[in-house]
């Protein structure tokens, strides 16, 4: 799970799948660790301090559920609409393409 992925799921208001998923600890490697908890129960280091957000316009560390950056204001909510790619798929092979084509370069099949 990318970071795109985690900011699409707080983005819909889905905290409940997000604190369902399970990760290691990144300070002891403990599994399995939900970020709806507040400690790891081996090493009790806090789960929200290890797991960031950083910036890509200043580099602070932000909450995962941050909709903006606390030191710049950059808007992470903005970059994931940016991110958001249309594809095309040829119905033949499924062939899967950013750009619209009227012919599948790999099959041949005419769109149009």
């Amino acid at each position: 799970m990318g970071i795109s992925d985690i900011l699409k799921v707080i983005s819909k208001g889905e905290k409940s799948a997000l604190a369902e998923r399970k990760f290691k600890c990144p300070n002891c490697g403990f599994y399995p660790i939900t970020l709806d908890m507040e400690r790891c129960p081996k090493c009790g280091v806090r789960i929200k301090s290890m797991f960031r957000m950083k910036c890509p316009k200043c580099g602070a560390l932000n909450e995962l559920d941050a909709k903006k950056c606390a030191n710049c204001g950059y808007d992470f909510e903005a970059e994931e609409k940016r991110t958001a790619k249309t594809f095309y798929v040829c119905p033949i092979c499924g062939y899967k393409s950013d750009t619209f084509f009227t012919v599948c370069p790999a099959c041949g099949t005419r769109m149009i």
